[in-house]
């Protein structure tokens, strides 16, 4: 099952390259979030909303030959990247599925208690509708499994400080791009009604917000994705030459004195099947 609903962000070369910096420099989050969830050897888990699938090859390193990784997404170029991946790290544990995530039939797709654990990041926020995503994890999770949730709860939380006048203008026109393509920014907040709402019980929370000079690895992610995002806001018509080059004087400016830059608040969320 695929989607006409295009992955905001896109799907092309610029844009892999981007998710696979970006995968990097969040990977040790990811994996000290797996090991709190018990994700490990022989497991079935699930992938939803995989992308390339770069935490898919790294879940199914971690289940190893015993375990399995089903990876979901409505972006077969994505899933086509998953497959040569795991093909020639001789990975046959990772098996992939298109699937639109916010369709009500979503969930037909899988059988119940299917898995063992699930991962799903920074996804429900792209969803015009993210009920359905929640009914596919709950009919999903057997008894007992885990589901690991890393979404964004602020992100208008984005900044650089001292100065970053362009830089929040950024994070605003961003946060109205994507609310006005069917998105919501902030929807960690309503994770604890929906998913306590279909039987699950919340284990763990934490933030994952980060503040780094600009030298910084997470400072560079925010630097990279304004430089990649840039383009599609002025495509929107939200963004204009004279606000690029506002940007750009700040991004040359956070290099030459000391400077703070903030990520969006990312919260990470384990809920349990009881």
């Amino acid at each position: 099952m695929t989607s006409s609903v295009p992955y905001v962000l896109g799907t092309g070369t610029d844009e892999l390259k981007r998710l696979d910096r970006q995968h990097r420099i969040w990977r040790n989050d990811a994996q000290a979030s797996w090991a709190r969830a018990g994700f490990g050897p022989g497991q079935r888990l699930l992938d939803l909303g995989c992308g390339p699938g770069f935490a898919a090859l790294d879940l199914a390193e971690l289940v190893g030959p015993g375990g399995s990784v089903l990876a979901l997404d409505n972006a077969e170029p994505y899933l086509a990247h998953l497959r040569q991946q795991a093909n020639a790290r001789s990975l046959p544990q990772v098996t992939t599925l298109a699937c639109d995530l916010h369709a009500e039939a979503a969930s037909a797709l899988l059988e119940p208690d299917c898995c063992d654990g699930i991962w799903c990041r920074w996804v429900a926020m792209f969803l015009h509708d993210p009920q359905p995503l929640f009914d596919l994890m709950v009919r999903a999770l057997r008894p007992g499994g885990r589901l690991v949730l890393h979404e964004y709860i602020q992100w208008d939380t984005f900044a650089l400080v001292p100065g970053g006048e362009a830089v929040g203008r950024f994070v605003q026109r961003c946060i109205a791009h994507w609310q006005t393509n069917g998105g919501d920014p902030h929807i960690a907040r309503r994770l604890p009604a929906a998913l306590e709402g279909r039987g699950l019980r919340l284990l763990e929370a934490r933030s994952l917000q980060a503040c780094e000079p600009a030298s910084g690895a997470k400072a560079l992610w925010l630097q990279d994705f304004l430089r990649s995002y840039s383009p599609q806001l002025a495509a929107a018509g939200l963004w204009s030459a004279n606000d690029q080059h506002q940007l750009e004087h700040e991004l040359a400016r956070c290099r030459q004195q000391a400077s703070l830059w903030i990520t969006p608040t990312l919260v990470e969320l384990i809920w349990e099947q009881p």
